[in-house]
This record gives structure tokens, C-alpha cells and sequence, in this order.
């Protein structure tokens, strides 16, 4: 049994506990938390687990082989590297911090302790995420064009960070998914209409390699709850639509292209194409139960994890120079 510590008890932390004290080959020891209410909670549902307000008490636990840390973004770095120090196996949700710098220190460190370092990036273990992979690596859209994503909501409108750093993480690491690459420069233009100065939307263009473009819509300010993904190719177009429990993912085989054998009046000529609309069967698991899943096969197993810190990282790489174009009014910046 892999014995696990979680730290933060307020929002997601709950769903960390219950997946965890659900799955046969870990159990959750000890969950801290600021606030006694939370801690309440969690006593009324799992009576053996063990309560503090003082995550120290958690990383001095010689019982623990890993903790989980769901606590405000900004507190990430500080208790991640204490856990590290600790020697224990880490799982951050994400971002797993908020500079570049502290993300690749806490590599190192996890890589000098011979530790796990793992990121929350939850969609990476969504079944209809993974859908969506296995058509893109097949060629089933051809040559990929473009990539767009839309994350609205009205709330829940955080105090600790922007709603990019809340909600834009989960588009940049499906992206980099999907394509096996990450973004070479971003542009991003941003809006604060209810508690200046952070900006509660935002609108990001992104530029990968091979000339595939991106664009990411992200507002906690629309009353139009949207979890979407597309992502269109030479010969077909691909949706992932989140909120949709019945048809999670579509398939359009319509598509554009230019036939290169042959030259009009010297221009290229466009090829039309028409086809089938095709909603695949996607495995209703949960994702967060995979995620977990697969973080405590990793430790027991030596494995390194889909998500792990250089994962993690090149995302929070991605996000910081996303903050260098919206404080510059959109500026093109290189990541």
C-alpha cells in the first residue's frame, strides 16, 4: 500500500481523498487544512484518517510515502520542495508553480532525490482526450491546421490567480498532447471587468511548430458554459465537448485542401471533401481516478509519469510568457 499525505482540504483536495481511499494499492493516512471546516468534512465521510492544520506534521509522517498538495497555486513551490526535501513522492495539482524557475528547481530536486514529481494536469487522462489522440496519431485528419479552445463560466471567480492561470493550463497541456510539441511564441490580449487588476478573460493565440496555430478563449465572466476543443485538419475536423455526456467527441470527415498536382491559372486547386459524422464510444472512467491510478503504478512500478515535473514545467513555461504579451498589450513574445 502506497500511504498517502493530502494537503488541501478545500475544493479539489476532497476528490484527491475519495479516489485514493478508493483504490486498492494506496490509503489515505493524513489531510491537512487551514480551515477546521474543511477538516470537519472530511472526518464526517472517512473517520480513520488522521486531521492537522499543519502540513509539516504531514512531511514528518515517516508512515508517508507521498503527499498530495491541492492548496493555492502561489503555495505550490514552498511546500512541494519541502515534501521533496522530506523524500517523499509528490502529486501537484496545477500549475505546479508559478514561475518557470521554481518548476525546473523542484526537477532537479525530485530528480536528486530519486522521488516521483507529478502534475494535476487531469484532462491527459481523459478517455475523450485520449480519443481525440488516437485519431490525430492515425492521420484520420490529415495534415493539421489549427487548433481552438473555449473555457467559459460565470465564476468561480478565484482570488489567487487570473483566470488564465485557472483555467488556460488544461488547453495548453491538451495541446501539447495532442501535437507532441509545445508553443514557440504567444500572443495574449486580456480583459478585467469584475475585480481589476486580474483578468477574468482572455484571449490567446498560440504558433507551433510546422506553422499549426492555436487559439484559446477562457472567461469567467460568460454566461455560456463552455468546455470545448476542436481541432481541424486537411481532411477531417475533430470536437471535444466536455459538458456533453452523450457525445463527448465528434468526428466530421469534411475537409479543404489544396491538390498540389495541380495548377490553375497559377494557383493551386482546392479540394472539397464530404463525409460521415462519427461519434466514437469514449470510456465513461473518471479522469481524476486514472490520474490517481496512475501516479501510485508509477511509484510502485519506477515508471515516469505522463505528467511529470518537465511536463508540468514547459506548461508553466507556456503561461509566463502568456503574462509578458498581456501585460504588453498582445505582444508576440517567444516562450
Amino acid at each position: 500500500m502506497v500511504k498517502i499525505g493530502i494537503i488541501g482540504c478545500g475544493y479539489w483536495g476532497p476528490n484527491y481523498l475519495r479516489n485514493f481511499m478508493q483504490l486498492k494499492d494506496s490509503e489515505v493516512l493524513i489531510c491537512c487544512d487551514l480551515r477546521r471546516e474543511n477538516l470537519d468534512k472530511v472526518k464526517k465521510h472517512f473517520h480513520t484518517v488522521e486531521l492537522t492544520t499543519d502540513y509539516n506534521q504531514v512531511l514528518r509522517d515517516r508512515m508517508i510515502d507521498a503527499v498530495v498538495i491541492a492548496t493555492p497555486a502561489k503555495t505550490h513551490y514552498k511546500i512541494a520542495k519541502a515534501a521533496l526535501a522530506k523524500g517523499k513522492h509528490v502529486l501537484v495539482e496545477k500549475p505546479l508553480t508559478l514561475t518557470y524557475n521554481e518548476s525546473k528547481k523542484l526537477v532537479d530536486m525530485a530528480r536528486k532525490k530519486e522521488k516521483m514529481l507529478m502534475v494535476g494536469h487531469t484532462f491527459l487522462f481523459n478517455p475523450a482526450v485520449r480519443k481525440l489522440k488516437e485519431y490525430i496519431s492515425k492521420g484520420d485528419l490529415g495534415e493539421i491546421y489549427y487548433l481552438h479552445a473555449t473555457r467559459t463560466h460565470l465564476g468561480l471567480v478565484r482570488k489567487d490567480v487570473n483566470a488564465s492561470w485557472d483555467l488556460v493550463p488544461h488547453d495548453i497541456s491538451i495541446f501539447s498532447y495532442l501535437l507532441d510539441e509545445s508553443p514557440i511564441s504567444v500572443s495574449a490580449l486580456g480583459g478585467s471587468f469584475l475585480r481589476k487588476p486580474k483578468h477574468d478573460v482572455v484571449f490567446i493565440n498560440l504558433l507551433y511548430p510546422k506553422g499549426i496555430i492555436a487559439n484559446i478563449h477562457a472567461s469567467w465572466a460568460d454566461s455560456n458554459k463552455v468546455r470545448e476543443i476542436q481541432v481541424i485538419g486537411s481532411r477531417a475536423r475533430i470536437v471535444f465537448d466536455d459538458l456533453n455526456n452523450l457525445e463527448k467527441v465528434k468526428l466530421y470527415k469534411k475537409g479543404i485542401s489544396v491538390d498540389k498536382s495541380y495548377v490553375n491559372y497559377g494557383e493551386f486547386q482546392l479540394l472539397l471533401r464530404d463525409g460521415d459524422i462519427i461519434s466514437p464510444k469514449v470510456d465513461p472512467q473518471e479522469p481524476l481516478r486514472l490520474q490517481c491510478e496512475h501516479f501510485i503504478n508509477c511509484i510502485k512500478k519506477h515508471k515516469k509519469p505522463l505528467t511529470d515535473g518537465e511536463n508540468g514545467a514547459q506548461v508553466v513555461k507556456v503561461m509566463n510568457a502568456i503574462d509578458r504579451s498581456l501585460k504588453s498589450g498582445a505582444r508576440m513574445v517567444k516562450v
